[in-house]
């Protein structure tokens, strides 16, 4: 987790110092989800949203942060974080949490995740959100650049 944290903050501070002086704004939408219903609890994705945002905001980024959200919450996160993206801007998302993929879409899941057996995973992407679709919704908002 921590070498993932590492790799995406390290991508990050590439995209940032690459930029020109007079880009448009930073945005940034950081989730840490630890607390989950049916799945494995984590301990530590909650620090590291938390040390992914200080980071961020360090470099500029204005940040939406949200922590242990279910799938309303998180929706309501990335609806704001979508509303402050304007043309040209930077827009970045950090997620520390449970994430699968199934058929090559890599999904994330809230903590209210539905458990699922065999052959239901249909339920568990139902109600997740799927990585690549977050990031296209960024580049309709009109970012420049979206990690």
């Amino acid at each position: 987790m921590r070498f993932l944290t590492g790799l995406i903050f390290i991508a990050a501070l590439m995209v940032v110092t690459v930029l020109p002086a007079e880009a448009a704004k930073r945005v940034a939408l950081v989730i840490g989800n630890d607390a989950y219903d049916s799945v494995p609890v984590l301990q530590k994705a909650r620090n590291d949203a938390d040390a992914m945002a200080a980071a961020l905001i360090k470099l500029g980024f204005e940040v939406v942060s949200a922590k242990d959200v279910g799938r309303r919450a998180m929706s309501r996160a990335l609806v704001e974080f979508e509303a402050k993206i304007e043309k040209g801007d930077t827009a970045l998302m950090f997620f520390a949490g449970h994430g699968f993929a199934i058929e090559g879409t890599n999904y994330l899941l809230p903590v209210d995740v539905p458990l699922a057996g065999p052959g239901e995973q249909g339920l568990v992407s139902d109600a997740s959100f799927a990585a690549d679709g977050l990031a296209d919704r960024m580049r309709e908002k009109g970012a420049a650049t979206a990690v």
